[in-house]
């Protein structure tokens, strides 16, 4: 609902300012919002507007592709609304925590905040007792459905999780797998690892496909849910991620800012529940939001819940393969990963 509110110009000339109510913000946004109050629109979508407040990016939109990390959430109506009246590089303030007003010469906006429900979906390894048994043994059986799907990185699901030697495919598409699996392998090491190697793998997939959110980088955002989870991989994974987008410009801003939120265990509602239901004994409640999240974005969703199950299926491998070289006696003796903390 947009209404009217009488304000005034600097030379006391009768404007006035158009409200859009939002319904649901991101818990933390305030904080942002009282360390940098002015900000400006980066990008306008279908679905919404990005505003960039330092090096961060807010976005305000539909929840079409989900409940987002610092994100403002509103109806159809006034998304359609605000995206008609704002100008990309426009000026934005925060005058609190509360009310973002757009500086806009001819229609003034302001979002109000005051009415809208407070969210905030975060990923607690706490509750995990098993890593390795997160996902159902039959899960995956069930997942025939997606088994064609194409993924943003070329290779159909069946594709990227068949031995290459089996199948004849594209050099590129072998070299995505080859690459995807040696990156598996390095995060899992419990020894010494080849930073260099980390390194070139990681600047492989990122940045690498189309859209505003490439499809590496969805990759590798659902691979920092799972570790966000299990603790399972290599700190250098997130060291030398971080490091990277950081200081390189090797991907979009919008990918860029989903990336930083990853790496500090803030994601959307949807891979949130993904995850979430990964330990529940309802592998029908794992399908259909494994389902909600394929449906995001042309690609995004699937890319990402492939960065999920790649790593599901390897920690999983990977304890059972070290559950039988420690097998004595017939006495079955499973290992845990000392870096996970479940």
């Amino acid at each position: 609902m947009k209404l009217m509110q009488l304000s005034w110009d600097y030379s006391n000339t009768p404007i006035y300012t158009s409200i859009f109510m939002g319904e649901n913000v991101h818990a933390q946004l305030a904080t942002l919002l009282s360390q940098k109050p002015v900000g400006y629109i980066h990008s306008i979508f279908e679905n919404g507007i990005n505003i960039a407040f330092g090096k961060k990016l807010i976005f305000v939109g539909t929840t079409k592709n989900g409940m987002l990390p610092y994100g403002i959430h509103m109806r159809q109506e006034q998304v359609r609304r605000l995206r008609f009246y704002v100008k990309q590089n426009q000026t934005v303030i925060a005058q609190s925590a509360d009310l973002i007003h757009f500086d806009h010469p001819d229609y003034p906006m302001t979002i109000d905040l005051s009415m809208a429900s407070r969210f905030q979906y975060t990923i607690d390894s706490s509750q995990y007792l098993n890593y390795h048994d997160l996902i159902n043994d039959d899960a995956m059986d069930h997942l025939h459905f997606i088994k064609k799907e194409r993924t943003g990185l070329g290779a159909t699901w069946e594709e990227f999780f068949r031995d290459t030697d089996e199948i004849r495919l594209e050099l590129s598409i072998e070299t995505t797998i080859r690459n995807k699996n040696e990156l598996m392998q390095i995060l899992l090491s419990e020894a010494n690892i080849d930073k260099q190697k980390l390194d070139r793998l990681l600047r492989y997939f990122l940045g690498r496909g189309q859209g505003l959110t490439p499809s590496g980088d969805d990759y590798i955002v659902g691979l920092l849910a799972v570790h966000t989870l299990t603790q399972a991989f290599h700190p250098a994974f997130v060291s030398t991620l971080r490091q990277l987008i950081e200081t390189e410009e090797l991907t979009t801003d919008v990918s860029k800012s989903y990336l930083l939120h990853a790496l500090e265990g803030r994601f959307s509602d949807k891979i949130t529940h993904v995850i979430h239901a990964l330990t529940l004994k309802d592998t029908l409640l794992f399908q259909a939001k494994l389902i909600r999240l394929l449906q995001t974005g042309h690609s995004s969703g699937i890319d990402t819940a492939l960065g999920i199950i790649h790593a599901l299926i390897t920690i999983r491998r990977n304890h059972h393969v070290k559950t039988r070289c420690n097998c004595l006696g017939g006495e079955r003796h499973p290992t845990t990963s000392p870096r996970s903390n479940i």
